[in-house]
Parts: structure tokens; C-alpha cells; sequence
């Protein structure tokens, strides 16, 4: 399934901030203004110099009423461009104030048209803090004129949930070999790879290879690929090969739930093993035709001979559909199914339906019967493509994902998210009432460590731009509550990607393959092996 770069989405003010490895915005870092050139062609009024203004409408937006903010924590700052933008200048001042907006102190710049800028709360201080954006212009001696001020409500600090962590690479080229999308599950005290993309390694796209490691350097292959030929393979007692599936360890087994698109039909079977050689196929799916069949025309080439009948497998189904690319997870005794997408580029709508996008949630104890479940108010937007959906604070969290681009069926555009879901029970959802200051991104993975919430990597659809490998991501965020959001990115030669895999095992989060695409118009995708070891500091 190609991961095709797709300029799309109108992200813009994340555009700036798109960069993995850093979240303060570029921009100059004197408060005389930017170096380049003030683009002024009116003059401001001394009136509107030394009265600027506190406009509501206009002013960064931050939670009204206000949700307190962590110290050090990140947070989103957004702002409304004025109607008439004559004499202002291209950027904009970004100030402080901590003492009710007697007083500021400049923290950052921004491109006025952004719209955008992460801010970093005060480690120290007053326990309180207030954002404002300042319009302004230069006079033709280079001075600063503020034409106007926007400013938010003050909003409450709480102390610091910032913690430390160390990145170490345990392997630069494990002998899994390049991939992306791989299944990365702990199991009997080891972590697990599974399966995978890679059209260059690869015979049909993906493999169904299974690997182990103790320690993420040392890697043993338990069982090979055998995905190699349609024809050939053994549909009733192995799984095809498959990538961003959903990868989970439940009941003292490893599980695979659903598939990808790549070979013309939704895989949505789920399988699982006791030891990652042998796998048992579990849904109850319909309907049940064998895979093979006798030949029984005289006048055919193959007459007498076993053939495999390609066209059982597309049929197959399973309780919660045919769909690709779900968010699946493990919650309180049960497997869940939710989201996912049915996308006409890739399936025929006479093989696999008509493209849809899906909000619904889905429940099984067992593996075999998947029971929907009744949701009731508000619940996340129609979404696919995110790694997991995890546990914390007794709580199932959805983070991010988006849409596939289906031009045929009407979605021209991928869509991008970075909103925060959580539920008790997979029937009533609440959203983080807080942005979240990582860009909006898909192909992310999603895991628990630390009492944390980790959002890594990804897929976020911006434009080229520097130090940026295409649109692949780079960073790392981590939240304990999802409003208050920090900042744990990896080394610089850490190589941003997307549908990497991760592991939490003996208390680290470990991070490796992937893939980082090359921008249009090359695209190419260049496929990851390595495996780094994210470790909380003492």
C-alpha cells in the first residue's frame, strides 16, 4: 500500500511547527523584530501606537475558562489575523505576562499569517501567566511601533510533570531488515515483531514473518515468511502478510486483528499464537468456502489440477466488517475494534463496498464474536490510521489518526488529526478540553510508559521543508492527563518516520523501523532497521 506524499489539508498553522525535533517556532530571537526588511506601508496613529488593544474575538485562543497549565508543559496559541493588515508588519511578537498584563516580556516570533505558535509555560515564577500577540510595524528608523495587542485570559500554572528520558540506539541494523508497519507486541517476557511492508524484500508487498528479542539488539526469527505466492500459501492455517494491523498481547496470547488493502481486499481476520510460530485464526467469519478447488473443465489447461479460487478470500467478513486500517486496542478484558475505513482506490466497491469512514467501537472477550458497542454523545470523528489505542488513568485513549485520500469516491484530500479521546467503557467518550501541540499527524504510534501517554512519530502531510526527510516525524510527546503536553524528542540522528514500531518492555519504550518516504515527486519510500531504547532517567 503505497504511502503516497499528499500535499493536502489546509494545516497551515501548523506548518511552521511541522519540524520534528524542535517545538519552539523559528523566528528571531531579537526584540528589535525580524531581519528581514519591515514590510510598512501606512503609518499607525499614536493613538493606535499607545493604545493597543485586548480584543476577545481576536486574542490568542486559549480554553475559555481557562484550563490550568503544567509548568514546562506546551501549549498551542493561536490568533486572528486582522481584516486589514496594511503597515504590519510579516511577523508577529509573541509576549508574556505574569503579572495580569501590567507587564510583558517577549517570548517568541511568529509569521503574522501562521496563525500559530507553541509556547512553553514558565518553569518559575508567579503562578499565573498570560499570552498576548502584537500587531506592529516599524517607523523608517527600524523602530518597533505596536499597533495592537490581543490578549488571553491569565491561566492558572500547576506544578511541573516534566520528566526526564534518555534515547539510546541498541541496534543500527537489526536483522528483521527494513520495514514499516511491523506488529510490535511483549509477550512471555520478550518483545515481538510482526510482519510488515516492504516492496523491495518482499514477494506480495508484505510479509508474515515473525521475530524476538530480549533486549532490542539481539533479534531471532521464529517463524519465516511464507507469504510468497497466492496460490501457494496456506489461507486455512497461516496469516497473509499484512502491516498496520492491530498488534496486541490478550489472554496469554499474541494477537493480530485486521489488515491493510495491499492485496485488492480487506483482510479483516484476527489470528493468534502462544508462541509466534504457530497462529490459530479465530473470527467467526462468513463465509466459510474453501480456498481451493478442482479443476473440472476438460477443456481447460489446468483440468484435474487443485487451484486456488482468488475470489473467497474478498468475501470473507468478519462481525465488524469490511474495513482497513482500524484503531484496535486491549481495555479491561476485551479486545476493542473501532474506526478504520473502506477506501475505493485500493478495493473495488464491488469487492469490498462503497468507501466509507467509520466512527463505530467494537468489543469481544474472546476473539471470535465482535459485539458493537452503543455509543452515546459526542465521540471522535470518523479516523484510521494511528497505531493503537492504549490504557491510562483507567481510560481507553484515541490520539490523532486521519483519513486516506479517495479521490474516486469523493475524498480528494487525506485528512490529519491530533484531538485527544479518552472513555471509560468504549460507549461514552470526552475529549481533551486542551489543543494538543504536536502537529496532526497519521501513521503514529501511540503507547504507555511511565504513567505517560506517548505520541511518536508519524505522517503529518505539510509541506517540504527544512530539515524535514518529507513529511515523516521525528518527535515524541508525552502527557499524563492530555492537556499538559512535554516535549521528548530524540537525538538528531534519530531519522524521522512513520509507521514505525515500539515495544514498552523492562520499563523502556523501545522505538524501531519504519519508513521515511521521500518527497513528490520522487516518493520513494526508504524503509528503517534500526531499534532505539527510551529510558526514564534516574
Amino acid at each position: 500500500m503505497p504511502h503516497r506524499s499528499a500535499k493536502v489539508l489546509g494545516f497551515a498553522a501548523f506548518a511552521l511547527t511541522a519540524s520534528c525535533s524542535t517545538w519552539d517556532d523559528p523566528g528571531p530571537t531579537s526584540p528589535e523584530g525580524p531581519a528581514e526588511a519591515p514590510r510598512t506601508t501606512a503609518k499607525p496613529s499614536a493613538e493606535a501606537a499607545a493604545s493597543p488593544s485586548a480584543s476577545a474575538s481576536g486574542g490568542p485562543i486559549v480554553p475559555v475558562p481557562p484550563v490550568p497549565w503544567a509548568r514546562e508543559s506546551i501549549h498551542p496559541v493561536r490568533w486572528t489575523v486582522p481584516t486589514d493588515t496594511t503597515g504590519l508588519n510579516e511577523s508577529v511578537r509573541i509576549d508574556e505576562s505574569r503579572d495580569g498584563g501590567a507587564t510583558w516580556t517577549t517570548v517568541g516570533y511568529a509569521p503574522m499569517e501562521e496563525r500559530y505558535f507553541r509556547y512553553k509555560v514558565p518553569s518559575e515564577g508567579p503562578p499565573v501567566t498570560r499570552v498576548s500577540i502584537v500587531f506592529r510595524t516599524f517607523d523608517g528608523r527600524g523602530n518597533e511601533i505596536v499597533v495592537r495587542r490581543d490578549q488571553g485570559p491569565d491561566v492558572t500554572l500547576t506544578p511541573s510533570k516534566r520528566k526526564s528520558y534518555t534515547w539510546t540506539r541498541v541496534a543500527e541494523n537489526a536483522p528483521f531488515g527494513p520495514r514499516d508497519g511491523a506488529g510490535g507486541v511483549v509477550h512471555a517476557g520478550k518483545m515481538w515483531l510482526i510482519g510488515g511492508w516492504n516492496s523491495n524484500r518482499f514477494p506480495l508487498s508484505t510479509g508474515n514473518d515473525v521475530w524476538s528479542s530480549a533486549d532490542g539488539a539481539s533479534w531471532t526469527l521464529e517463524k519465516p515468511n511464507t507469504f510468497v505466492s497466492p496460490s501457494t500459501f496456506d489461507h486455512a492455517n497461516d496469516w497473509e502478510g499484512r502491516h498496520f494491523a492491530g498488534y496486541h498481547t490478550f489472554g496469554g496470547r499474541m494477537w493480530i486483528v485486521g489488515g491493510d488493502p495491499i492485496q485488492g481486499y480487506y483482510q479483516t481476520d484476527v489470528w493468534s499464537s502462544a508462541d509466534g510460530k504457530a497462529w490459530t485464526r479465530t473470527d467467526a467469519y462468513q463465509p466459510k468456502l474453501p480456498y481451493t478447488s478442482v479443476d473440472t473443465d476438460p477443456l481447460s489447461a489446468t483440468f484435474g489440477q487443485t487451484l486456488y479460487d482468488d475470489t473467497v478470500r474478498p468475501r470473507e467478513e468478519t462481525s465488524f466488517g469490511k474495513r482497513t486500517l482500524a484503531l484496535t486496542g486491549v481495555f479491561q478484558g476485551a479486545l476493542f475494534v473501532m474506526g478504520g475505513q473502506r477506501i475505493e482506490q485500493f478495493v473495488n466497491a464491488s469487492v469490498g463496498g462503497a468507501a466509507k469512514a467509520f466512527d463505530d467501537v467494537w468489543r469481544s472477550t474472546d476473539g471470535a464474536s465482535f459485539a458493537q458497542v452503543p455509543t452515546a454523545g459526542a465521540i471522535f470523528s470518523p479516523r484510521a490510521l494511528v497505531s493503537e489505542v492504549v490504557e491510562h488513568g483507567g481510560r481507553m485513549w484515541v490520539v490523532g489518526g486521519g483519513l486516506y485520500d479517495d479521490p474516486t469516491a469523493g475524498r480528494p484530500s487525506r485528512s490529519y488529526f491530533n484531538d485527544v479521546w479518552t472513555s471509560p467503557d468504549g460507549a461514552a467518550w470526552e475529549k481533551s478540553p486542551s489543543e494538543a501541540p504536536f502537529a496532526p499527524r497519521i501513521w503514529h504510534n501511540v503507547k504507555e510508559l511511565d504513567d505517560r501517554v506517548w505520541v511518536l512519530c508519524g505522517y503529518d502531510g505539510g509541506e517540504l521543508g527544512q530539515g524535514r526527510i518529507a513529511d515523516n516525524l521525528g518527535d515524541a510527546w508525552y502527557t499524563s492527563n492530555g492537556t499538559d503536553w512535554y516535549d521528548a524528542s530524540p537525538p538528531p540522528d534519530f531519522v524521522p518516520r512513520h509507521a514505525a514500531t515500539t515495544w514498552v518492555h523492562g520499563g523502556s519504550l523501545y522505538v524501531g523501523a519504519g519508513n521515511a518516504m521521500r518527497a513528490e515527486p520522487d516518493g520513494s519510500s526508504t524503509w528503517i532497521a534500526d531499534v532505539w531504547k527510551v529510558t526514564p532517567t534516574p
